[in-house]
């Protein structure tokens, strides 16, 4: 049986190393963009842009927010910085998941392999599901955090 303080290493490293290429990512994008909008420039182009670096961006906020609540595993974890936290993670996560709709409908051409309720226009993608339930669970996973804190403090008050 392991140490609970050996996974939570293998999870800050793996969560650094996808902070790591999400940041490496970030600085490409910009890159690959110019270098396409010297050559061809549209509005079309830089709100495609815009629109990536605001997706990878999420995710980036989602592995920071994440690791800030696994550093509260220390003392505590049911402060109201980590319900704000879960809170940002699932606007987050509902924001990503808009974009994958919509890149979903944008013409069945584009999508993968997978697709669910497929039609001439698009479909849903199994990206695009997973996007939103975990969305979801961020929001009720803040709930559950501020129901224990206030269960908590009227504990704390009552001894």
């Amino acid at each position: 049986f392991m140490n609970k303080s050996f996974f939570k290493r293998v999870l800050f490293v793996l969560l650094y190393l996808m902070l790591a290429i999400l940041g490496i990512v970030l600085i490409m994008i910009p890159v690959v963009f110019i270098s396409s909008l010297v050559s061809d420039f549209s509005f079309l182009m830089l709100l495609n842009l815009f629109l990536n670096t605001l997706y990878i961006c999420n995710y980036f906020i989602v592995i920071k927010k994440l690791l800030s609540i696994i550093k509260t595993t220390d003392t505590t974890p049911f402060i109201f910085n980590n319900v704000k936290n879960f809170k940002i993670m699932g606007y987050c996560l509902c924001i990503n998941s808009i974009f994958e709709f919509i890149i979903g409908y944008k013409g069945s051409q584009n999508i993968g392999n997978i697709q669910i309720l497929a039609t001439d226009i698009g479909a849903l993608t199994p990206t695009m599901i997973v996007c939103f339930i975990s969305a979801l669970m961020c929001f009720v996973i803040a709930e559950i955090f501020s129901k224990a804190i206030e269960i908590k403090e009227d504990n704390d008050l009552t001894i």
